[in-house]
């Protein structure tokens, strides 16, 4: 009894650990978010640029650019399709690469929404202007 006791408590103690590395064959989880951000801004740069020319090829050009992305991240498509199909089998890591992507794409937003001219009502512009020429006439 005690035998079957001990080996039922062992097998509760390594089962609950975590393991959280990631093979050295796959690609790590900060160039992972790296390659997918890179990945996401072709896809917008081929749907909102590439798709209005009607010359082009949407498949082709994806490909072209995906291509260029790769060897920027000095990777493969192969390296990286082996590295998603890892990522897919564990939520957990993957949870982690999506929502640095989302963070990063709320960044972006709110720093072309800073970047962005402000308008000035032109209602307060002209009672100013107003103002200044009834002053002047005076």
């Amino acid at each position: 009894m005690r035998c079957f006791f001990f080996i039922f408590l062992s097998i509760i103690m390594f089962g609950c650990v975590r393991n959280d590395r990631v093979p050295k064959n796959i690609i790590s989880q900060n160039d992972m978010r790296k390659i997918m951000w890179d990945l996401m801004r072709a896809d917008a740069y081929v749907s909102d640029f590439i798709m209005k020319d009607s010359t082009c090829d949407k498949k082709t050009e994806s490909a072209a650019l995906y291509e260029k992305i790769f060897a920027i991240h000095s990777t493969t498509e192969e390296a990286f399709k082996k590295s998603m199909a890892f990522y897919e089998t564990r939520p957990d890591l993957l949870k982690v690469i999506t929502d640095s992507l989302r963070s990063d794409e709320k960044r972006v937003e709110t720093y072309q929404d800073y970047k962005k001219p402000q308008r000035l009502d032109t209602t307060i512009n002209k009672a100013k202007l107003n103002k200044k020429l009834i002053k002047n006439k005076q």
